[in-house]
C-alpha cells in the first residue's frame, strides 16, 4: 500500500477521532421538537433551507443544524428506511481499495459517490469516499469541504447520547450508521445482539481503548418502516 495513501486514511481516521473527543454534551434527540422547529418556514432551520445549505456544502452549519437535518430527514416524505448503498458504489469501493488509491480512480470514484448521494444525502460511506477522493488527488479545500460534512453527521450521532447504557444509546436513522461510527473509532464488530424492538448492541473486539461496545437506538427507521411498509 502506497505511503501517499496511508496518510490519507490515517489523516481521515485522526480527524473522526477528534470529532469524539468534542462531543461532549449528549441530548436524545426530541422528534416533536425537530418537526416543529423543521417546519416552520420562517425559521433558519426550515428543512428546505437547511438543505439546501447542507447539499451546497455549506461549512458553517452548527451541529444543532445537523441534529435538525440528520434526524429530521428521518421525518421527510422521501425518507426510505434500511435503504443500503447503491451496487455502484459499493462496486467502486472495493476497487479504489484493492487499487490502493489509485489516483486514475479517484474522478471515478467521486463520480459514483456523489451520484450515491443524490440518493440518499447522509450516506456516509460515500461521503467520506469523495473526501478521500479528492484528498489522493491533492484537491485539499475539496477534502477540507467534505471532511467537516463528515464530521457535521457524526457528531450529531454521538450528540445523541454515549452508548454505554440502552437508556443513553446513540440514535441513528439508518442501522449502517451504527458500523460507520465504529469503524471511524477504529474499532471492529465482534458480534451484535437485539436489546429490545428500538436498541442493539454491538460488541467490539479487544482494543487499545478498553471498549467492549456501544448501544444504538435504530427506532427512527423502524418506526417509519412500519408505518409505510406494515
Amino acid at each position: 500500500m502506497s505511503n501517499r495513501f496511508l496518510k490519507i486514511f490515517f489523516l481521515l481516521f485522526v480527524s473522526c477521532i477528534s470529532t469524539v473527543a468534542f462531543a461532549q454534551e449528549t441530548e436524545d434527540p426530541d422528534y416533536q421538537q425537530i418537526r416543529q422547529a423543521i417546519s416552520n418556514h420562517r425559521s433558519v432551520n426550515y428543512y428546505p433551507t437547511l438543505m439546501r445549505r447542507y447539499i451546497e456544502n455549506d461549512t458553517t452549519l452548527s451541529l444543532e443544524q445537523y441534529r435538525y437535518l440528520y434526524y429530521g430527514y428521518s421525518l421527510q416524505e422521501d425518507f426510505v428506511p434500511y435503504k443500503g448503498h447503491l451496487p455502484k458504489l459499493v462496486e467502486a469501493r472495493r476497487k479504489f481499495t484493492e487499487s490502493r488509491g489509485d489516483s486514475n480512480l479517484a474522478h471515478e470514484m467521486i463520480k459514483v459517490a456523489q451520484a450515491s448521494l443524490d440518493d440518499n444525502p447522509f450516506d456516509i460511506p460515500a461521503i467520506n469516499i469523495v473526501a478521500a477522493s479528492y484528498l489522493q488527488i491533492g484537491d485539499t479545500v475539496q477534502y477540507r469541504v467534505w471532511d467537516i460534512k463528515q464530521k457535521g453527521l457524526l457528531d450529531a450521532i454521538l450528540s445523541s447520547g454515549d452508548g454505554a447504557e440502552p437508556s443513553s444509546a446513540f440514535h441513528v436513522i439508518d442501522i449502517e450508521h451504527e458500523y460507520e461510527v465504529l469503524n471511524r473509532l477504529g474499532l471492529q464488530i465482534e458480534a451484535d445482539s437485539l436489546v429490545n424492538d428500538n436498541v442493539e448492541y454491538l460488541k467490539v473486539r479487544e482494543n487499545a481503548e478498553g471498549e467492549k461496545g456501544f448501544y444504538f437506538n435504530f427506532g427512527a427507521c423502524r418506526n417509519i418502516y412500519r408505518k409505510k411498509y406494515e
